[in-house]
């Protein structure tokens, strides 16, 4: 059986004439063993190839997208648990799938082609993508969902991490939240009134922009895959992160990949984590521009991530989710703040302070974490062993609150 080696090197890569620092691939080639060096690169047992600069194209389409979405997909499968399945350990390489799907100049044996032909095939888009010819649309295909059945509280744990649980739970400091206090009001009108009229203005227009989308609340549940484990939401993660990445540090290929490498690992980690979907569509067309999840734990509710396609961008529908979630928020008595969490540039959270989320350096003493996620009825079937740990964790709590008392006395 012949085996396929590779290595990832920091090479030039040409673009339109330009030399640019970034990833290039070597080309496979016929090796008895593949000997890992570490966790960024592999190195054959022999001398192997030369590496060659691959030519990253930064034209995005919905086709390439698909095409991303369909080794995407391979890596969620993981080989459907076939242990002689050689190919799957590589549908988890982030680069080796931006070079397939993006690289212009891979010959057609190389192994990203190769793999990539594979997914492309399993999903029966193989021949549209040889004749070059744009790939038809199919609501089932790009709705389905795809993602792991993972359990609740499996679910709960991949949540933590991005909750801010560290800093929290004591390990260490994560950035700033922002945070709004709900819970003295009564009404919507209590948060937006306070308000420069600018930004008043804006949640109306996003309230009259709400009459051109439609929103669906999609509980993740667990057992189940997620409800936006599909390539529809994949298209928004995508379009989102390059778009973001091109405005703060430019358009440029350096940019182009780092977003794509964003954008996969985002949605497969959004797509492992609990909470609920509140899910946009366009209401002529009825296709996903973009979603927002949110997760709910303690006295606390979190906008954990956003995604939207590049239309949306322009419909206020960032903004019109915030709105919703603060409504939903008040009309809860379960939660006291909404937690817009930290930002990825000071512009952001200079903009989530327009409208009275102020960012808190020490926010778990005011956003309170510590009671359990929050769920809507029925959402979770209980899992074995659930009524143990609820057991387990009461006593946990007893012996904390003891020896709490025990240090104050």
């Amino acid at each position: 059986m012949t085996s396929f080696c590779f290595s990832l090197l920091l090479l030039p890569l040409v673009l339109q004439g330009q030399l640019l620092s970034a990833a290039a691939f070597l080309l496979p080639c016929n090796s008895p063993q593949i000997i890992s060096k570490s966790s960024t690169a592999l190195f054959a047992s022999n001398d192997g190839p030369q590496p060659i600069a691959v030519t990253i194209n930064t034209t995005l389409t919905d086709d390439k997208i698909k095409n991303l979405f369909a080794w995407v997909k391979c890596a969620f499968d993981d080989g459907g648990g076939d242990k002689d399945d050689v190919y799957a350990y590589y549908y988890n390489n982030i680069e080796l799938a931006i070079a397939a799907v993006f690289g212009d100049n891979l010959p057609s044996d190389s192994l990203p082609a190769k793999l990539l032909e594979m997914a492309l095939k399993k999903e029966g888009l193989l021949e549209q993508y040889q004749r070059q010819e744009t790939i038809v649309e199919d609501q089932e295909w790009e709705e389905a969902c795809v993602g792991d059945v993972i359990g609740r509280r499996d679910r709960e744990e991949a949540s933590l991490g991005a909750m801010g649980a560290a800093q929290w739970s004591g390990r260490w400091m994560t950035r700033p939240h922002s945070l709004l206090i709900v819970q003295n009001y009564t009404t919507l009108d209590d948060w937006i009134k306070p308000l420069k009229r600018k930004r008043r203005e804006t949640l109306k227009r996003a309230g009259r922009e709400a009459q051109n989308f439609t929103i669906t609340t999609k509980p993740i549940k667990g057992g189940h895959p997620a409800p936006h484990s599909s390539y529809a939401h994949f298209r928004c993660v995508v379009q989102h992160e390059v778009r973001l990445l091109s405005k703060m540090y430019g358009e440029s290929t350096n940019a182009f990949v780092n977003a794509l490498a964003e954008a996969i690992s985002r949605y497969i980690g959004t797509t492992r984590m609990a909470g609920v979907i509140q899910e946009y569509r366009d209401l002529s067309t009825n296709k996903v521009i973009g979603f927002a999840h949110e997760v709910s734990k303690g006295r606390t509710t979190r906008g954990q991530w956003f995604y939207c396609d590049d239309d949306a961008a322009k419909r206020y529908v960032w903004f019109h989710s915030v709105l919703d979630l603060v409504r939903r928020a008040i009309e809860d008595d379960r939660i006291d703040v909404v937690d817009l969490g930290p930002s990825g540039s000071d512009a952001f959270t200079d903009l989530k302070a327009q409208y009275g989320f102020e960012a808190v350096v020490d926010w778990p003493a005011v956003a309170d974490y510590s009671g359990d996620f929050l769920y809507e009825e029925d959402q979770n079937e209980d899992e074995p062993g659930d009524d143990m740990i609820r057991m387990i964790e009461k006593l946990v709590q007893r012996q904390a609150a003891r020896d709490k008392r025990r240090k104050e006395d």
